[in-house]
């Protein structure tokens, strides 16, 4: 993996002023400020930028601690730590969830390229389940989470199943080392904190882009069920953000993202039964996922798009 650490700075900009990071040794660094950015173990990476971001009150006040505790950890390799959403620690529906929704991306992520000539990032990948599973699908993957035990837990479980062309880099995803250098982008289950916080990382993710290149990201839709609407269940979202398909596009469109394309999906039915196929179609969608394009992208090539049936309400 080392011997890729010059290709990988020529994708890499400093979080601060955008400028191009060169490699050198065991680190990178800034071409303009001259920050440098340390090299761990064999393919992980820090990118941080000095400051964290200030995030709005909007944003829950347990969120803000724990980003800002995150943000503070100093690196060190552990070989116990679990990630949030590790399997060890998660339950056997939960796990099966997420999985469906592995494959369902799947296609979605690589739809258009040569995956092989390709390269894949993750923002905020947590414990890796989309990471390690198109791992060997592309040329190489990013693995990027501010948090040091899931870039801990995900690196062991890579090396434990001879996974080497990831690499993991510590990064604040308000502030990500990249500028139109992306091919591939996806960030899933993180888009729940609000509209301050979610406009922001979205905007985030576009910069990122090439522009021929496109992200997949996903947003929750607590309405899915028909009885917490009517009031018969509690509301078990606590203080994250539940979206309707309205509201979904609209944040797009405010974060200057014009292009995208609708999938609606249903964590809890396997699509790959029938008894799954039939129940999706009488229920909205438990995640609103979207294709996004660059807003480098000219317009003939990648076109809005509306899907016909459940509006995600």
């Amino acid at each position: 993996m080392t011997d890729n650490f010059p290709e990988i700075a020529s994708l890499l900009s400093c979080p601060d002023d955008g400028a191009p990071l060169y490699h050198s040794s065991r680190e990178f660094h800034c071409s303009v400020c001259a920050r440098r950015f340390p090299l761990h173990e064999e393919n992980v990476a820090e990118i941080l930028p000095r400051h964290p971001y200030e995030l709005p009150n909007s944003v829950s006040a347990e969120y803000q601690k724990s980003y800002l505790r995150a943000f503070e950890q100093d690196y060190r390799y552990s070989g116990t730590s679990m990630a949030w959403g590790a399997e060890e620690t998660a339950a056997e529906s939960w796990v099966r969830k997420r999985r469906r929704q592995v494959e369902i991306v799947r296609p979605l992520i690589t739809e258009g390229l040569e995956p092989k000539e390709s390269v894949l990032c993750d923002f905020a990948a947590g414990a890796g389940y989309y990471t390690l599973s198109y791992a060997r699908l592309f040329r190489l993957v990013i693995h990027c989470d501010l948090s040091v035990d899931n870039l801990n837990y995900a690196w062991r479980n890579a090396r434990s199943h001879g996974i080497h062309n990831i690499l993991f880099l510590r990064m604040d995803y308000f502030a990500p080392p990249f500028r139109q250098s992306l091919d591939r982008i996806f960030c899933l289950d993180t888009l729940i904190r609000g509209e301050a916080h979610d406009s922001v990382l979205v905007a985030a993710i576009a910069r990122s882009l090439k522009p021929s290149g496109c992200a997949v990201v996903d947003f929750h839709n607590w309405w899915h069920n028909p009885l917490r609407r009517l009031g018969l269940l509690p509301e078990n979202f606590g203080s994250n953000r539940s979206y309707r398909r309205t509201e979904v596009e609209q944040l797009l469109r405010k974060a200057g993202i014009e292009r995208f394309v609708f999938h609606p999906f249903i964590q809890e039915f396997d699509a790959n039964s029938a008894a799954g196929r039939r129940l999706s179609g009488f229920f909205p969608p438990t995640r609103l996922i979207y294709c996004i394009a660059s807003p480098h992208l000219g317009s003939s090539l990648f076109e809005a798009s509306r899907v016909a049936g459940a509006d995600g309400d």
